[in-house]
């Protein structure tokens, strides 16, 4: 099975990759394909965490409204009454509690073809939230995309998210999620290994050894 079929009965499909990589375009294009050329009913979530935008919206202007939700299991209770075998998109994963996790297997179980989108690393470049989980559950081959780096000049993948606030990079000791214009002034931008630059980032592993 592989991500440019039209629908994959009871498989969950994974795309992976650092922000302004084209992991929502490539969702949306996948929803497309179902429902244009496989006729499929596709139905769009997204976590209600992310406040930027009240569907799934690629860069290249691509939109999608989407159900918001709090926990994974919702996304279950929504579809439980559904019976035809669909597709469903979930964007922004690593947002998501652990119920999405078995939301999933029980979706998976009743034909659903279920194809989740998220970052694979947060801003100190750990694995991020129930990403890894995800990615081991993958029926298909996981698609991981990246940018190019966004230094100027540099050519590498940009395959991790630098976090910056007020322009500086940001402690390794934040908050792990911090939504992009909610406090002082965060950007995320990616980079490559190379120009990532996480301060008190021992620190903050030493402690996660201690704890």
């Amino acid at each position: 099975m592989a991500m440019n079929q039209t629908f994959n009965r009871a498989s969950l499909e994974v795309i992976a990759g650092t922000m302004f990589s084209g992991k929502s375009k490539a969702l949306l294009e996948r929803g497309h394909r179902a429902s244009e050329y496989g006729n499929i009913d596709v139905y769009y979530f997204k976590p209600i965490l992310d406040t930027r935008d009240k569907g799934i919206v690629s860069r290249n202007g691509m939109s999608k409204e989407a159900f918001l939700v709090k926990r994974g299991m919702d996304i279950f209770k929504q579809m439980e009454e559904v019976r035809n075998e669909s597709m469903i998109i979930i964007d922004e994963g690593q947002f998501f509690d652990d119920s999405l996790i078995y939301a999933i297997q029980l979706l998976r179980l009743k034909g659903h073809n279920l194809v989740v989108a998220g970052l694979d690393r947060d801003f100190r470049g750990q694995p991020f939230g129930i990403m890894p989980q995800l990615m081991a559950l993958s029926d298909t081959h996981i698609v991981k995309i990246y940018p190019v780096c966004s230094i100027e000049n540099c050519v590498e993948d940009g395959n991790l998210p630098q976090r910056n606030r007020n322009g500086n990079p940001d402690s390794a000791l934040s908050p792990t999620v911090v939504i992009e214009g909610s406090s002082d002034e965060i950007t995320y931008t990616p980079v490559c290994k190379s120009h990532h630059v996480v301060p008190d980032l021992t620190e903050y592993i030493n402690n996660k050894l201690n704890e």
